[in-house]
């Protein structure tokens, strides 16, 4: 049962917000128990789950890396396998469990519903159709190093993170070349970074350079977002190819929260934006889900750092153990791989509730953050009278990512919470 709270005093004249904290819980997996199997939610097990996608009606897709394959999560909690041999490493191409896959890392999705994964352990790029079948995009079999060219002939050096642009471009953190690939019409090309060569230094395309990139993410803005795991920072890359480091600094790993530049990262892996705009970054090393605001605020919304743990929970419990993957659910919620946990999680992450009240009118109107699906109550009560808690108005469904409720209280002061109901 997951209750979020927020807790904020309303004065007579007020404009002001505050966060509330997180709720993690267990979606599917058991915690630090390893396996193949399929099944519902956490009786079904996985191997090092890694990168995650959602479906265009909320199925998501975990590449579970070390049993080889792709393993398919419906709305209702069911797992079944949809690519590759359970336990079984190879190339092959295929249709699901006939195809074969060798400890895959990243997937993305484009807008046909077309999957691509990075096949790390082969050095390959691979396409699965929504109807499950497999063939090589880009890449040779084995063949591990760097050469661009034809997509049959390039050559890869451990590829990671993965993403897909609206015209059909696909990116490649390729993370032992240092760099970012891209496969345009049949042909692999370097979009940034040194090949080979490894640093972290800003720049324009090739005059950059990268260190172990790892997680890659599309933004709202146009630029691809890439988290330099190595680096132990966030940068950006323009659609002309200019790269510059946005959070975090080149060679100081820590925890700290604050302004992007001060703020410290420790082997960040996968990213996600969420509705708003903000940026969510699987903290691995950290055992934290960290978030960057769209005016560069960086905070810890889920873990604590250096603490592992599977813990579920509200308000800072929940525990983490080299979460990876990160995917933004239909409602609003986070998908966490939990990787050393071999559990799929899920956040609800913190919302934020604003008061504001207008010099010369009644009452007050309390906003707030809201995830799709979710029911929330308004709570409230006076300060030193000792009645306990008073719901404010009914409980609301939430029907979009924001709801309101008006408080005709005129005087006084007044402690609200809102609770995000079972």
């Amino acid at each position: 049962m997951s209750r979020l709270s927020v807790i904020f005093w309303l004065l007579t004249l007020l404009t002001g917000a505050v966060s509330a904290q997180n709720a993690v819980s267990t979606l599917a997996g058991q915690a630090q128990v390893t396996g193949l199997s399929n099944g519902t939610g956490t009786n079904a097990l996985f191997g090092d789950p890694a990168g995650v996608v959602v479906d265009a009606v909320g199925n998501y897709f975990v590449v579970d890396s070390r049993n080889h394959s792709i393993r398919k999560v419906t709305t209702n909690g069911v797992v079944t396998t949809f690519a590759g041999r359970p336990g079984v490493a190879g190339s092959s191409n295929g249709t699901g469990t006939n195809a074969y896959f060798n400890q895959p890392t990243g997937i993305a999705m484009d807008t046909a519903g077309n999957f691509y994964v990075s096949d790390t352990g082969n050095q390959l790029i691979r396409r699965i159709t929504p109807a499950g079948v497999v063939t090589t995009l880009a890449g040779v079999a084995g063949q591990g190093g760097y050469l661009d060219g034809t997509s049959s002939s390039a050559w890869f050096n451990d590829p990671l993170g993965i993403a897909v642009s609206s015209n059909g471009t696909v990116f490649i953190a390729d993370g032992g070349n240092h760099c970012l690939r891209q496969v345009v019409g049949g042909q692999v090309s370097t979009l940034a970074g040194r090949p080979q060569i490894w640093g972290s230094a800003d720049g324009q395309g090739t005059n950059a350079q990268f260190n172990g990139p790892c997680g890659l993410r599309l933004g709202p803005d146009g630029n691809l977002w890439v988290s330099d795991a190595n680096n132990n920072t966030i940068r950006t890359i323009t659609p002309t190819g200019w790269v510059a480091t946005y959070a975090g600094a080149a060679g100081q790993d820590g925890s700290t929260d604050g302004d992007r530049l001060t703020a410290r990262f420790r082997s960040p892996a996968e990213l996600v934006f969420d509705r708003r705009g903000n940026l969510f970054v699987a903290d691995s090393f950290n055992q934290t889900i960290r978030k960057i605001t769209t005016n560069g605020w960086v905070s810890t919304v889920a873990g604590q750092a250096g603490s592992i743990g599977a813990i579920d929970g509200t308000n800072g419990v929940g525990r983490l153990f080299n979460p990876y993957g990160l995917a933004l659910a239909l409602d609003g919620s986070l998908l966490i791989t939990d990787t050393y946990n071999e559990e799929v999680r899920s956040l609800l992450v913190p919302f934020q509730l604003t008061l504001q009240k207008t010099p010369g009118t009644a009452g007050s109107r309390l906003t707030w953050e809201t995830v799709t699906g979710k029911t929330y109550q308004v709570q409230y009560q006076t300060p030193g009278v000792g009645l306990g808690w008073n719901n404010l108005g009914n409980p609301q469904v939430a029907l979009s990512n924001s709801l309101s409720q008006v408080d005709s209280a005129v005087d006084g002061q007044r402690i609200y919470r809102v609770l995000c109901l079972p």
